[in-house]
């Protein structure tokens, strides 16, 4: 693969063609004056993309961005002033001042005033800069609209993100992964943009990176690709949601109660953190429970990203509505009894409308030798805290490969049938099968496509892969991919965990006989649509990838 690779880049420089990895500057021009085309930000037949050289890609989008979106181009200025913005939900958030951006941004939104056309911006995510960063200034007033995805907010900290941002429309977030010699991007979770401007910023990407692929889109944005740009749609997993007004314990979940009973009994206590509260001390001892943690996982959190939270141990940017949970337990040391902190639960929101209307467990970390039942103590203070909030959701994100199904998009069957293995047989690459496990157990156990509580909600996500590529490179893309989330090592330390002989699942500290054993085996009767069989998460489980 890496010759093949190596090759084909190689042959891409010699002709002269560009990386399709990297996009250059794109113009999304207004339609021609001429009868309606369905609307505000509906793509019209014409796209077209001119590649300049290797280092500048120049595409003439056309598309109808309406009355609406040019008035978000320029700046709002045809917003009535006056009105709360609940009451204009149709009209684009306005630009923030020029002179807040960095020059190369100000200067084409600056052309856009004279072109009557919105640039495609490319921003990177800069942790550093937190909401004084273009990406914040830019994207973030789509996000507290649009982003109701599980990973919308992670989009603007993870720094391996980028944005592909048109005023007026919105942005489409992806990430570009390299190996082999091979550069991909792919687009990563729905567009942060209102619905009905979906299928323009598609365009609009696909036009930029011609080559692109999707990952983890939900169902509606799945059909905009497969209909209107013609992608192949393939089933990648499924995210578990808490509809916290409705849920409550039952007798399936009865030893979640157990187990958070008994870590309140051991003296664990849950607060919640803000900014006051992250001292030195607080934020030391999150990055220790966090180098604990790791210990016992199979894949190392400095290999992970994209699907799980980015967290700044010395910043951990509790702003814009992201939340911090503790739970701490006194404990014996040489100055006497000392707080220590067992776990926490980082929460990112759920954006709709300018609030949050619920939350999703982004990050969770406990020590090894904490009580067994300190995770399952700190989600029970958590529903209980957003339910008397009035929130409507706590979203446990993204179960990778779980219950794939083939309806309704009847995709691939090389991508059902591969993902399908690496969840029955990759739980020594990842914790595939533990990791659903843990979230399933919430809704008392699966039964067909759905769990057993009604309270608690399946919605499946979607990778959606250009038509007509190759196979070689269609299987390579994949590789590429999985092993940047982290989902795979190298080559040789990917093909040894698969057959047995790498580093086992159960790494230091977490035994393999007792509830790790019994997870196991619960897990694959959810694979088949039958309930787990009861029994208490041991500290490797987790809730969030």
């Amino acid at each position: 693969m890496a010759c093949y690779t190596l090759s084909a880049d190689l042959l891409r420089r010699a002709l002269g063609a560009p990386d399709p990895s990297q996009p250059g500057t794109a113009w999304v021009q207004r339609a021609p004056e001429g009868p309606p085309t369905g609307g505000a930000g509906s793509a019209v037949e014409t796209i077209s993309a001119q590649h300049e050289s290797d280092d500048e890609v120049v595409a003439d989008i056309t598309v109808d961005l309406g009355a609406d979106a040019l008035a978000g181009l320029k700046g709002g200025k045809s917003q009535d002033q006056g009105a709360p913005e609940q009451l204009l939900p149709s009209l684009p958030p306005p630009l923030p001042p020029l002179h807040l951006l960095c020059p190369c941004h100000a200067e084409l939104l600056v052309q856009a005033e004279t072109r009557e056309a919105a640039p495609a911006l490319r921003i990177a995510v800069e942790p550093s800069k937190g909401l004084k960063s273009d990406a914040w200034r830019l994207v973030g007033p789509y996000l507290r609209r649009y982003g109701a995805g599980a990973l919308s907010n992670s989009t603007l900290i993870n720094p391996e993100y980028t944005h592909l941002f048109v005023p007026g429309l919105g942005s489409q977030p992806y990430v570009t992964a390299k190996a082999y010699g091979r550069a991909i991007a792919v687009g990563i979770g729905d567009p942060l943009a209102a619905p009905r401007d979906w299928p323009a910023l598609a365009a609009a990407f696909k036009s930029a990176l011609p080559h692109a692929s999707f990952m983890h889109v939900g169902p509606a944005y799945a059909r905009v690709l497969q209909e209107q740009l013609g992608f192949t749609i393939a089933d990648m997993g499924a995210e578990t949601n808490i509809l916290v007004q409705a849920w409550g314990y039952s007798k399936r979940t009865r030893t979640i109660r157990v187990a958070a009973r008994g870590a309140r009994s051991a003296g664990v206590r849950v607060r919640e953190v803000g900014l006051a509260g992250l001292t030195q001390d607080v934020c030391r001892q999150l990055a220790d429970v966090t180098g604990d943690w790791l210990q016992q996982k199979s894949v190392k959190d400095q290999e992970l990203r994209v699907f799980i939270r980015h967290l700044e141990y010395k910043n951990p940017q509790l702003e814009d509505g992201v939340r911090l949970f503790l739970a701490e337990r006194d404990t014996p040391s040489a100055a006497g009894m000392q707080r220590r902190i067992e776990g926490f639960v980082l929460l990112d929101p759920l954006w709709r409308g300018g609030e949050a209307f619920g939350y999703t467990t982004s990050l969770n970390r406990m020590r090894r030798d904490g009580h067994h039942g300190t995770l399952k103590l700190l989600y029970e203070e958590i529903l209980a805290a957003v339910k008397a909030e009035g929130k409507e959701v706590l979203t446990f994100g993204f179960s990778p490969f779980f219950n794939l199904q083939r309806l309704p998009f009847h995709g691939s069957m090389l991508a059902h049938v591969a993902l399908t293995f690496l969840f029955d047989h990759g739980n020594n690459l990842y914790q595939f099968q533990n990791l659903a496990f843990s979230k399933a157990r919430y809704g008392g156990g699966v039964v067909g496509d759905a769990y057993r509580d009604p309270s608690v909600t399946m919605t499946h996500v979607y990778c959606a892969l250009p038509t007509g590529r190759p196979g070689i490179r269609l299987l390579l893309d994949s590789w590429i991919m999985f092993q940047f989330v982290g989902f795979f090592g190298g080559f040789w330390d990917t093909f040894l965990k698969l057959v047995g002989i790498g580093e086992s699942l159960h790494g230091p500290g977490c035994p393999d006989g007792g509830d790790g054993r019994r997870e196991e085996s619960s897990v694959q009767s959810v694979s088949r649509g039958s309930s787990p069989a009861p029994s208490l998460a041991g500290p490797g489980s987790s809730s969030s990838a």
